[in-house]
């Protein structure tokens, strides 16, 4: 770890309202001369402690809560009072705090946040009543969140929270959940970075009937209505915040991709649930190939769960496909891809069921290909009828519907595979489609297995097999970080590309099909290094980085944005 930086923050804050700012407050790491300076020397106790010693006594406090959802709200007063020594305690104690910060008990957090609400600095809350105003009231925001207009922006309408749905503005916490994960993996300034949340109303009941609820009690926005908010947030982000980098987060399947391809190019901007979760999943599964030695191009690859991550997955492997050379309609055959009628086919609409969505058209399949494939007599073709009939060698479930992948279905995949590949990536834990436990144990141990949430290590036959999670914090903090330091101008299929091929290279599985088809989250730094710096090339490649002409300046760029959880002398202005 690095140490302080040499250049002095001055402040012309004094006593409590310098303890109260969440940047500059050291506690009890100001030195005597800082507290005799800033009229500190009567709210502190005598000691002058080091940032180590604040971080133990952090964590000795953790350790005596006996529930996450307690651990959570202890480092959200933290992150309120002390940015710097939260994201301290988060770099030295990684694997253990990232499920507290970010899944899965963000998930119950989210869940708790009417009741639980206390603090007014969660983040930037935009409601739909307010839409014309969004320019003045986003610039408010970044007055009172930084000294300098943040450089990205993470945004959500909460509609499509995790695997738990719509949750209204609880979904906050998810935005503060993957900040918190940007700062870990890639040192991007948290000061720089703010958490939006668009209130467009929310569906659940439960939250429209709560009177302490406190977001917009309406039904949520719709068509012409909805898409005139967001009109009117991108608006603002243009006027306050020019240049800035927008990730959409957990956007509902009717409007995630519109969105995203709406303004991707008007705006640097990226979604997670589709981007990140298919670059991630990419660099599993071509990890796990090479570490077979097969290729790509020779799989058939079962999706089950339609949504944006599932039709993200299938667009971005399917991109892949065409890169060696396949055509549009050879990599879409590829696929098969299931929803909650079953095998997306053409004849889902005549027989009355759910038409596919416009993310699935391209992989719906013809009437001839489903011949001797065994259905319910109304036009549904389950999941275990598409393994027996398909014998895909690839099965990803990204649907939360919790043991879909039951010991029938793993037994009849192993049957047409020898070495199936299986990424159960629901999350939060209780929606995963198979627990790693389960899948091994079906599959003998012949299966390779990333899971969307955290799992404890398998014993099988008396080896243990280190179970990787496929997640998207692999991935989205350095694709991010990259393109803030460089000035990207938009996000181009291109630069994720880089960040596949540099996660994939650091795989372990991709040399030993018996290792974990992830890095291990104690290494989930330097995999951001290396996925920030591909990212970067590519943009410089590109022509997109308005901020790096040659990759040396992409690299002094990279460098010059990290920011390190050190504490700075602070200075009387």
């Amino acid at each position: 770890m690095a140490g302080p930086s040499v250049q002095p923050l001055l402040t012309t804050l004094r006593g409590a309202d310098l303890l109260n700012h969440r940047r500059l407050n050291k506690g009890t790491a100001f030195s005597r001369a800082e507290r005799r300076d800033l009229e500190l020397e009567a709210l502190l106790p005598w000691q002058v402690e080091t940032i180590e010693q604040q971080v133990e006594r952090c964590w000795q406090a953790l350790g005596e809560l006996e529930r996450d959802l307690d651990r959570y709200a202890y480092l959200q007063i933290l992150r309120e009072r002390n940015l710097t020594l939260f994201h301290r305690l988060l770099a030295d104690h990684i694997e253990a705090v990232m499920p507290i910060v970010y899944t899965p008990t963000v998930g119950s957090a989210i869940q708790h946040f009417s009741q639980t609400y206390r603090s007014p600095s969660q983040g930037l809350f935009l409601a739909a009543p307010q839409q014309e105003r969004f320019s003045e009231i986003l610039a408010q925001a970044c007055r009172s969140w930084g000294d300098e207009p943040p450089e990205l922006l993470l945004v959500t309408d909460a509609q499509s929270i995790l695997g738990i749905g719509d949750q209204g503005i609880g979904g906050i916490h998810i935005c503060q959940g993957k900040l918190a994960v940007y700062t870990l993996c890639a040192r991007l300034d948290p000061s720089r970075c703010l958490p939006v949340m668009l209130d467009v109303g929310t569906d659940r009941p439960e939250l429209l009937a709560d009177p302490s609820y406190p977001g917009l009690r309406e039904h949520r926005l719709e068509g012409k209505a909805y898409d005139a908010v967001i009109e009117c947030f991108v608006s603002a982000v243009e006027t306050v915040c020019p240049g800035a980098l927008v990730q959409w987060e957990d956007f509902g399947a009717a409007n995630a991709r519109r969105v995203l391809d709406r303004y991707r190019e008007r705006l640097p901007s990226f979604n997670d649930d589709i981007q990140g979760t298919s670059a991630v999943a990419a660099a599993a599964i071509l990890a796990g190939l090479q570490g077979l030695g097969q290729c790509l191009a020779d799989q058939r690859i079962v999706i089950f769960g339609a949504g944006s991550a599932g039709c993200g997955i299938a667009e971005r492997l399917l991109r892949l496909l065409q890169r060696q050379g396949l055509s549009a309609q050879e990599a879409a055959d590829r696929f098969w891809l299931l929803d909650r009628d079953g095998l997306v086919h053409a004849g889902l609409e005549a027989s009355g069921l759910t038409p596919p969505s416009a993310a699935a058209a391209p992989y719906v399949k013809r009437s001839e290909l489903l011949a001797g494939m065994t259905g319910d007599g109304q036009g549904r073709f389950g999941l275990l009828a598409v393994i027996e009939s398909v014998k895909p060698s690839v099965l990803i479930g990204t649907s939360t519907v919790a043991g879909a992948f039951d010991q029938p279905v793993i037994e009849a995949l192993c049957r047409g595979s020898e070495r199936p590949i299986v990424l159960p990536l629901s999350n939060p834990t209780p929606l995963a489609e198979i627990t790693p436990q389960n899948l091994l144990s079906w599959s003998h141990g012949k299966a390779l297995v990333a899971s969307g949430s955290p799992f404890a290590p398998v014993t099988i036959a008396g080896r243990e097999r280190q179970i990787g999670q496929c997640n998207n914090c692999f991935v989205f903090p350095g694709l991010g970080f990259a393109a803030v330091a460089v000035g990207a101008r938009t996000i181009s299929e291109g630069m994720i590309d880089a960040c596949i091929e540099a996660l994939a290279a650091v795989i372990p599985a991709a040399h030993d099909p018996e290792a974990p088809l992830m890095p291990p989250l104690q290494d989930v730094q330097k995999v951001s290094a290396a996925v920030a710096e591909a990212v970067a090339l590519a943009a410089v490649a590109e022509g997109l980085a308005s901020r790096a002409g040659t990759p040396d300046q992409a690299r002094a760029r990279l460098e010059a944005c990290t920011w390190r959880p050190d504490y700075s002398e602070v200075r009387a202005a």
